[in-house]
């Protein structure tokens, strides 16, 4: 098995998110999968979309992992559950951001340009910490969650599963949301 990759999503996200995997520089990307661009559409840096969602199947033999980049929580939830079983879901985390010991971090997840999660902090599966934002020391992040741009969690908060925050969101220490 090697380190192929394919990006789920041939959207903006999508573009962002093979950038980092480009900066991450750990996996070969085969291509993008998406349903509303036809295959064989260049996405960005001469990378096309080689299948539609349904015949994510036909690719087991080309790819070993995935990225399911498609920023609506909902529609990303469902694509990486049904994805799962059949390629191995990978974590992406730009180098620019940074990362403090003791965070786990769930597969399917994908860490931005700038970002921060402090020290003995837990982000789930299929998750989004999106560029500059910083998720403080000891938070939990629940699954398919998606952090935007600039977004601020204070210490001690819990994020339950499938919330969105707005662009720049503060949550204050201590809190609860979702």
């Amino acid at each position: 098995m090697g380190n192929r990759i394919v990006i789920i999503g041939a959207g903006g996200h999508g573009k962002v998110v093979c950038d980092a995997i480009l900066a991450q520089n750990e996996y070969i990307i085969n291509g993008f999968v998406d349903n509303s661009q036809p295959v064989g559409s260049t996405v960005i840096n001469n990378y096309q979309v080689i299948a539609d969602q349904d015949n994510m199947n036909t690719l087991k033999s080309q790819v070993d992992f995935f990225i399911v980049a498609i920023g609506n929580n909902k529609i990303r939830e469902e694509v990486f559950n049904s994805v799962k079983n059949i390629l191995q879901p990978a974590t992406i985390i730009h180098p620019s951001a940074v990362i403090g010991s003791e965070v786990n971090i769930g597969a399917g997840t994908v860490i931005l340009a700038n970002a921060v999660v402090n020290v003995s902090s837990r982000i789930g599966e299929n998750s989004i910490i999106n560029a500059r934002s910083v998720v403080d020391h000891d938070c939990v992040i629940g699954n398919n969650v998606h952090l935007s741009i600039g977004t601020l969690v204070g210490s001690n908060s819990l994020i339950n599963n499938g919330y969105l925050s707005k662009i720049g969101e503060s949550i204050t220490t201590f809190s609860k949301v979702g």
